[in-house]
């Protein structure tokens, strides 16, 4: 499978993952015990995995929540000894093919398919994972999102912050219960402080004239986090949806961090995705929900926590050149 393209969707819906879990952990010990209290901690399985229509089957990462007073690495946390099983399923909820996963050795927690299979769009997959008697068993379903097409991008070459906006005009990915919601994912392609966009180089260089960026150098972590970016979901009010049932989707500005080559992954998420962020946004403050509301996060995982999602997405590339 390419990571390349769903690696930022997957880092930061991972780091969401741990953050979820963090808290989760928080509120437990809070309410549970007084601060001379020991821990009562449950161990509970974490899962990790983004299946993509129309692609192999992922690797899935399979951890454990551990106590407040423990220092978490991955090592520590990762679950090695499970076994894991993917599900095809058909309409009546009965199994069409049983898909065996195998840990394999290269990552802590980290488990591969013994066969290749590819990813049915508007398909349901289910996902079992056990690790012995002393944490609960795991189950979690995801619907994968209908394949779309890319027909055409409206350019190849755009200026910055052009109001027209640079889009992609593609075939519509159904959804019965909902609007489609897409993410953008960015991968800057000639990453340089040179190439950096005025208001983020007013973020990361403050007190720098942006007109002199000679010698000028990013912090490593900075650097990281810039090169890979994903938009939040963007809704119907970004949509132009055309009488022949196409529709076109305009990449946001803020999401573009560098002038210079970008590659664009439009990505449509199903609705573990879909729930998960919009209610880990309402946790920060903001989101989709109604105003006063502050819910706990949504995640599929029944009988322990973390993300088992499936997108549809297609790409391309676009230089975008300084007005």
């Amino acid at each position: 499978m390419n990571s390349i393209n769903i690696r930022s969707l997957a880092f930061l819906l991972a780091h969401r993952v741990v953050i979820f879990c963090v808290v989760i952990f928080c509120v437990v010990m809070i309410s549970g015990c007084d601060s001379a209290s020991p821990s009562d901690h449950h161990e509970e399985m974490v899962v990790e995995a983004y299946l993509v229509g129309g692609e192999l089957l992922p690797a899935i990462r399979l951890s454990k929540t551990i106590d407040v007073d423990d220092v978490f690495t991955s090592g520590t946390a990762a679950i090695n000894n499970a076994s894991l099983d993917v599900f095809l399923l058909n309409e009546d909820g009965s199994v069409e093919e049983q898909i065996e996963y195998v840990r394999t050795f290269d990552e802590p927690g980290k488990y591969l398919p013994e066969i290749d299979h590819v990813v049915h769009s508007d398909r349901t997959y289910r996902l079992e994972a056990s690790a012995g008697s002393s944490i609960d068993a795991v189950s979690a379903e995801t619907h994968v999102p209908q394949v779309f097409n890319l027909i055409q991008s409206s350019h190849e070459q755009i200026e910055y912050q052009d109001p027209d906006q640079w889009s992609m005009l593609v075939t519509q990915s159904q959804n019965p219960n909902r609007q489609s919601v897409f993410v953008f994912t960015i991968e800057s392609l000639e990453p340089t402080v040179d190439n950096l966009v005025e208001p983020y180089f007013d973020f990361y260089f403050e007190d720098e004239d942006t007109d002199n960026r000679v010698g000028l150098e990013f912090d490593p972590g900075d650097l990281n986090e810039l090169v890979k970016f994903s938009s939040q979901p963007v809704n119907e009010g970004n949509y132009e949806v055309f009488p022949d049932g196409t529709l076109r989707v305009k990449l946001p500005w803020f999401a573009v961090p560098f002038y210079g080559r970008v590659h664009v992954t439009m990505s449509t998420l199903d609705d573990n995705l879909f729930d998960f962020q919009r209610y880990q946004q309402a946790q920060q403050g903001g989101g989709l929900l109604s105003p006063g509301e502050l819910p706990n996060v949504l995640d599929p995982v029944k009988g322990g926590r973390g993300i088992f999602g499936s997108l549809a997405r297609v790409s391309d590339v676009v230089t975008v050149v300084r007005d």
